[in-house]
């Protein structure tokens, strides 16, 4: 049987469909956690680096704004959306 059929048939078991959700729920994590927080650590590395520090149109530096970006999301979050949105990165 083909993964994509296995996937499909009910008879699958109940722990093994757990386990692979268990498996992407922490996939899932540890990627939007790498890629939250992975645009500000390369921008400082290559600021330090080779001295290049993009900023953004209102001149501030595009590091310090990925920095804040997931705190900015959370408020709008926690306010079911009755904030005003941040600023794009």
């Amino acid at each position: 049987m083909a993964p994509l059929e296995e996937s499909n048939n009910a008879d699958v078991q109940f722990r093994k469909r757990l386990a692979r959700v268990c498996v992407s729920i922490v996939i899932l994590t540890g990627v939007t956690v790498i890629l939250g927080y992975g645009g500000w650590i390369v921008l400082t590395f290559t600021a330090k680096i080779s001295g290049y520090d993009p900023k953004t149109a209102d001149g501030e530096l595009l590091r310090d704004r990925l920095l804040e970006w997931p705190d900015r999301n959370r408020e709008v979050m926690r306010s079911n959306g009755r904030t005003s949105l941040p600023l794009k990165p």
